[in-house]
């Protein structure tokens, strides 16, 4: 992957013939909060978030994804700018710090949400991992079996609880949800649950997700019932998966629950049966993770929408991320061709 951020903003389409194209950004969010540890940088601080949307609704032409919907199946091209705002993962933080400002810009905005922890009102299993070996205060070092195999790390440094950290989420990111919540249980038990939360990983609760959707500038969406990668499962387990968040929102809300984005959201965490499947349980788009836009002459898959991954960027680093897709808001000027997949890079959580 390149390392300078002007080899990083490098494109194979000039910006004259994105603008000719007038094709949609999606943007991909996790959490609006401020953080003492973010390994898997998920969040945005509020004061950058405000400056952000601030930014958007004042530059930029925002839809929701009923309107993305609308554009692909009439084939209407979309406004120059034109964004979409989404969010993955289901945390409070979406309720109680970032809808307040979506509101008073006027965004609107689609919440992707996992349906377990709605029930279990647990944390997911990468909080509890971030507690126990990045907060923690264990300098015994860990000890564990997977898959058969003995495996250790140091955690006499923070150096090697980062390590730690890393090596465990590559590997439990490809289990399917009981290996994980067995494996992590095994590794509290073995740090004597020495974790201490620092940050708060509060997830919705029914009645949280209830108040989202007042008002109506939010949407709900799925995100399967585990938010876990798809295609470490075999069909039926993602049916399951899939079907029942569709079932457990549907009935929390009332309503139908149309949109979905793929947990983890690279092309390898889902396939073609993930597709086929999502069409036969009624969902009418899903959405990826890549660096690129959605357009309307049939090049775009509606269940493969690409998205840009978020992050916790400054006023000037935002700024920089969109022109780099649509040049200076509302100029159709040509400038120097930029590579995006810096701002698409895949963060590894959903």
């Amino acid at each position: 992957m390149p390392n300078s951020l002007s080899e990083r903003l490098t494109s194979t389409r000039s910006l004259k013939e994105r603008s000719a194209v007038r094709d949609c950004l999606i943007l991909q969010y996790r959490r609006v909060a401020l953080l003492s540890h973010d390994p898997l940088r998920l969040a945005v601080q509020p004061c950058h978030f405000e400056k952000q949307m601030e930014y958007l609704a004042t530059n930029f032409h925002v839809i929701s994804m009923k309107e993305l919907q609308q554009h692909l199946e009439t084939a209407t091209p979309f406004r120059d700018g034109t964004v979409a705002v989404t969010f993955d993962g289901g945390y409070s933080d979406v309720l109680y710090t970032a809808k307040e400002v979506l509101e008073r810009f006027e965004v609107p905005a689609t919440v992707f949400v996992p349906s377990a922890h709605l029930i279990e009102r647990t944390r997911f299993w990468w909080d509890v991992l971030e507690d126990v070996l990045i907060a923690g205060d264990s300098q015994d070092g860990l000890a564990i079996e997977l898959d058969g195999e003995p495996l250790c790390w140091p955690l006499t440094t923070q150096h090697d609880r980062f390590r730690a950290f890393e090596d465990l989420y590559a590997l439990l990111s490809e289990k399917p949800p009981c290996q994980q919540r067995e494996i992590v249980a095994e590794i509290t038990r073995s740090l004597d649950g020495s974790g201490e939360e620092r940050d708060n990983h509060a997830t919705l609760s029914i009645q949280e997700l209830r108040k989202i959707e007042e008002g109506g500038l939010i949407t709900i969406g799925g995100h399967s019932h585990n938010c876990t990668k798809l295609s470490s499962l075999c069909e039926s387990e993602q049916m399951r998966e899939i079907g029942r968040n569709k079932q457990i929102l549907e009935e929390i809300l009332g309503h139908g629950i149309e949109y979905f984005a793929y947990p983890f959201g690279d092309q390898n965490s889902y396939t073609t049966t993930t597709t086929r499947l999502l069409r036969g349980l009624g969902f009418t788009l899903s959405c990826r993770v890549s660096s690129d836009t959605v357009c309307v002459t049939g090049a775009t898959s509606r269940y493969e929408l690409p998205r840009i991954t978020i992050r916790d960027w400054n006023p000037f680093t935002f700024y920089r991320c969109l022109t780099a897709f649509f040049g200076q808001p509302g100029s159709t000027a040509e400038r120097e061709p930029a590579r995006r997949d810096h701002y698409g890079d895949q963060n590894p959580c959903c």
